[in-house]
């Protein structure tokens, strides 16, 4: 008798399984989880930040094509202004305290936006006549936009944090205040 044919076979341990997972891979898990959320809370706040800046500048660009008159310009700006900062402090502006509180906001620190102010001529020529007919013309609809892209828009009923809202109202009875100086 063959001793090696009485011997059996080489067993092999089980595989090794993936469950349950080590520390470390629930760690990178949760970490990707976070990292995802976070991605995606961002997202979602970019575009409610942005989304009335989004609306006026389509809206600007449809009255290009239609071809509009510089009081159509006025009066976009004055809706998004009013939907913008609170209506007890802009929605009495008019004329050049209108325009100046427009280059103000759209001003920052660092760059002074006067794009109103120094075309005031243009901007309020026709603005209180009986019949307006002065169409706008592209150096009208480029300061609009320029505007809108520069001036920080969030609706006054958005859910922002009270800090937010309180400088913001701060910077709006200023230059509400300067205008009117």
């Amino acid at each position: 008798m063959d001793p090696l044919a009485q011997l059996k076979d080489i067993h092999l341990p089980a595989p090794v399984s993936a469950w349950p997972l080590s520390l470390y891979w629930w760690l990178v898990i949760i970490i990707i989880v976070l990292i995802v959320g976070l991605a995606i809370y961002a997202v979602l706040h970019y575009l409610k930040k942005t989304k009335l800046t989004r609306l006026a500048l389509a809206e600007l660009t449809q009255l290009q094509q239609q071809g509009c008159e510089v009081n159509d310009l006025h009066h976009l700006l004055k809706r998004i202004v009013l939907a913008s900062f609170p209506r007890e402090t802009v929605a009495s502006l008019h004329g050049e305290a209108w325009l100046s509180f427009l280059d103000q906001q759209a001003s920052s620190k660092k760059r002074v936006f006067n794009a109103f102010s120094d075309n005031t001529a243009a901007w309020t020529l026709d603005l209180y006549s009986a019949k307006p007919n002065m169409l706008a013309g592209s150096a009208h609809f480029k300061t609009c936009q320029d505007w809108i892209k520069k001036t920080p828009l969030i609706p006054v009923d958005c859910n922002v944090d009270c800090n937010v809202k309180n400088r913001l109202k701060n910077r709006v009875e200023k230059s509400v205040e300067n205008s009117n100086v």
